[in-house]
């Protein structure tokens, strides 16, 4: 096979990785299905393509075994006694399935995160152009889609406002965590064409509309992480800023200056967005005006898994089975991606997750401060992935961003777009056949959860029919996940 044909199939990870996330975030991809629940189905078609293609490619099995090689042997212990605890949680409950889907995905997500980075040894820098690409194509729909409500808004007499935004996400804010991704990743498109001046223009255009989409969505959580990860790696690599704060800058600038703009257009056009000179319409009450001192009830939910975790050490609740004791309406995961392990899998899979972020985060950040590779756009480019995962990091302990399907392609492409960019450690003793065995199990891992999704969608009516009583999203595999609620009768199929 010659090195050209290598890398071009190679490119088909990252292409079905930005597919995904451009055509979910742009269309109604299944009519049938609610937008959640349609990008879960896509999504394991799509993971289930991957894996089966690594599988069944050489070059991409043999690389993708190289790079789960590169785990140390506490990482290895780390993951086999989290994932066996997760396991064992999960089979002591009456109705496991859910649990062990929600353990599965996760390592479903691993061997994604090594198959990503092995398709971009194989593709090389190609990979990273088609990545920038396709996340800019989906920058500029979602904005488009954004501003073409605004004009019709005008048109009508009708202000366009947070109850109709971002309509091809489930809830704004899941697009709001996409952004925790996207955002610094955009910032490398000059990287790619430095002699092109509006290539800069362009980049910078786009900052400016994803920002005026945080700042008018007023995404919190959104603003702590990005800012948060954008100060560390400017200070932590301060020789690779000069490549992308002053982007980030005019884009933060040009979101306030369209926000603005939009605030005025709306006083002018829209009367009732005003009164007496004064805001007071739903734009405005719902993105700036919106009260920002407060947790929106996370410091509930963290309390109620902490509660959970202290009452179950061991294998804690069960996986998806988050608070599932209390008398009151929650969401289904506490908005904190460690309480959830904590509360739902037990302390010792808790702290499993703990040590291998120690371990990982240390090697991560010290091989920052090396030179890195010799081509242009190394050094920068993994300065602002860094961002990037750094961000979906700490995003991570605020909300569900590790649970929402569109969240977790964006994990597994910035993920192993890191990985594949970190210099190789030390040689580590090489088990081929244990990591075939890994990557196997990770395919026969996704076909049962893509098996489960699609005979759970006959009697997914039943399943949620609790969710009628009081008509909320409550986010886990499914759009209506709280499993605990879940009417069990498998039998009643789906009118």
């Amino acid at each position: 096979m010659t090195l050209i044909r290598r890398e071009n199939l190679a490119l088909v990870i990252v292409g079905s990785l930005g597919l995904y996330l451009f055509v979910t975030s742009a269309f109604f991809a299944l009519d049938f299905l609610s937008v959640f629940d349609a990008k879960r189905i896509i999504q394991l078609a799509v993971f289930s393509f991957i894996l089966l293609f690594a599988v069944a490619w050489p070059p991409l099995r043999r690389a993708t075994v190289e790079q789960l090689n590169r785990l140390t042997t506490l990482q290895r212990v780390c993951l086999a006694v989290f994932f066996c605890i997760g396991i064992i949680s999960s089979l002591r409950l009456d109705y496991p399935a859910y649990a062990l889907v929600d353990v599965s995905m996760m390592y479903v997500l691993m061997i994604l995160i090594a198959i990503v980075a092995a398709s971009r040894s194989l593709a090389g820098e190609r990979f990273d152009r088609w990545a920038i690409v396709l996340l800019v194509a989906m920058g500029f729909a979602v904005a488009f889609q954004e501003l073409t409500g605004f004009a019709a808004g005008w048109a009508f007499g009708a202000e366009f406002s947070y109850e109709q935004a971002l309509i091809h996400f489930a809830h704004p804010r899941f697009y709001n965590q996409l952004q925790t991704w996207s955002i610094p990743v955009i910032a490398a498109l000059p990287l790619f064409y430095p002699a092109n001046r509006w290539v800069k223009v362009v980049c910078a255009l786009l900052l400016g509309l994803q920002w005026f989409i945080v700042i008018s969505m007023a995404a919190r959580g959104t603003v702590v992480s990005l800012v948060t990860a954008m100060v560390f790696i400017a200070l932590w690599m301060p020789s690779h800023r000069k490549y992308w704060v002053k982007y980030q800058v005019l884009g933060v600038l040009t979101g306030i200056a369209l926000y603005s703009s939009i605030l005025f257009l709306n006083g002018l056009l829209i009367p009732k967005a005003q009164t007496g000179g004064v805001q007071t319409g739903e734009f405005y009450s719902h993105s700036v005006g919106r009260p920002m001192v407060h947790t929106s009830g996370r410091s509930v939910m963290w309390r109620f898994a902490i509660e959970d975790g202290m009452n179950h050490p061991a294998l804690g609740t069960g996986p998806t089975l988050y608070a599932c004791d209390r008398n009151i309406i929650l969401p289904a995961h506490p908005h904190n991606f460690l309480l959830r392990i904590f509360a739902e899998w037990g302390a010792i899979a808790a702290l499993m997750v703990f040590i291998l972020a120690i371990s990982i985060g240390i090697h991560f950040l010290r091989n920052l401060k090396t030179e890195g590779t010799r081509c242009q756009t190394g050094p920068p480019l993994r300065a602002i992935l860094a961002t990037s995962l750094i961000a979906g990091i700490l995003h991570a302990c605020l909300s569900g961003l590790l649970i929402m399907p569109a969240s977790q392609v964006a994990l597994v492409l910035i993920g192993g777009w890191v990985v594949s960019l970190t210099e190789k450690s030390v040689p580590r003793k090489r088990q081929e056949s244990i990591m075939h065995v890994v990557l196997f199990a990770g395919t026969l891992f996704v076909l049962a959860q893509s098996t489960f999704a699609i005979t759970e969608l006959r009697t997914l009516p039943v399943r949620t029919s609790y969710s009628a009583d009081y008509g909320t999203m409550m986010p886990r595999f499914w759009q209506d996940g709280r499993v605990c609620e879940y009417v069990y009768s498998p039998s009643i199929p789906a009118e």
